[in-house]
């Protein structure tokens, strides 16, 4: 069992932030990510609203850029290691991974998110055979061809968007009237994109394909019709990863982290930050706040506790 002042859970852009504020504190910790680190954001085209890059940045480009500058503050990056459970030995949090187990007097929970699924025959048979997750990552496997996004929200948008300069034709399939996007500006994107259809109303029924998709069932209206695409991205929303807390007297609120102004949960020396915590805003600029607060407070916390 290794032995830490802090054990931060999740690489993306709150939990990397809280490890090089962490190491600037010169706190013994580590930062443990069941991908390869850089979170979600990586799975971004562009990304415009984060301050610093008037020009814009890949999010690819942004999440190595935050690995970097977090191994160069000395922040110690175990990828590939998920965490299976945490519990409580006195004082003390013990954190099990598939790995290793760890002793620390404080966890900052950053963690993330993860996509929902549609639950519609079809989905888990061609997933990875035309069924995608990540526009960004897969869609440069459909250029030229027929594909439709699944969702009603911003992140339906951003995919149809990544997509436009690639796909020659987008189906995005939203069980509302309209789409709900987080900015102006991507709802004008959208209406301006001449390959970008909505089709309103309407919820999948099913995904068609022998050994790759070619077709998805839809209902409108109580009347069913079949659209032919090559694929098909999922956008219906994320839920928290937080089901390695079920061990903590923790109570969540819709499986998310409850906190209060300091990133502190009801368990003392337990915190969190980012996209899995409460009612929070889920862009970029709030995870890097709450990964700052997270490690500030978990700093004062053991300095005042050990």
């Amino acid at each position: 069992m290794q032995t830490k002042d802090l054990v931060i859970i999740g690489g993306g852009p709150a939990g990397l932030t809280a490890g090089i504020y962490g190491s600037r504190s010169e706190l013994d910790l580590v930062v443990l990510d069941s991908g390869v680190g850089g979170g979600q954001i990586a799975n971004a085209g562009l990304v415009e609203n984060y301050p610093g890059f008037p020009d814009g940045i890949t999010g690819i480009e942004l999440a190595e850029t935050l690995k970097k500058h977090a191994e160069n503050a000395g922040v110690k990056i175990n990828m590939l290691e998920p965490v299976t459970t945490i519990t409580q030995s006195g004082e003390m949090f013990i954190v099990e991974t598939e790995k290793e187990r760890y002793q620390a007097k404080s966890v900052i929970v950053a963690t993330g998110l993860v996509h929902r699924k549609l639950g519609v025959p079809g989905e888990s048979e061609l997933s990875g055979r035309g069924v995608s997750y990540c526009a960004t990552c897969d869609g440069a496997f459909f250029k030229g061809k027929r594909v439709a996004v699944i969702g009603g929200g911003t992140g339906a948008a951003m995919a149809a968007l990544n997509l436009a300069d690639l796909a020659s034709k987008i189906y995005v399939v939203t069980k509302r009237e309209k789409l709900k996007v987080a900015e102006k500006i991507m709802e004008t994107r959208m209406e301006r994109a001449e390959n970008i259809e909505v089709v309103s109303d309407s919820s999948v029924k099913k995904i068609t394909g022998e050994n790759r998709v070619e077709t998805i069932e839809i209902e409108t209206g109580g009347e069913r019709r079949s659209i032919n695409v090559d694929g098909v991205f999922v956008e219906v929303g994320k839920k928290a990863l937080t089901t390695f807390l079920t061990n903590l007297p923790l109570e969540l609120v819709k499986g998310y982290i409850p906190v209060d102004r300091d990133q502190a949960t009801r368990i003392p020396g337990l915190y969190a930050a980012g996209d899995v915590v409460s009612g929070s805003v889920k862009q970029l600029g709030v995870a890097v706040a709450h990964g700052t607060v997270a490690a500030l407070s978990a700093y004062d916390y053991i300095k005042n506790n050990f």
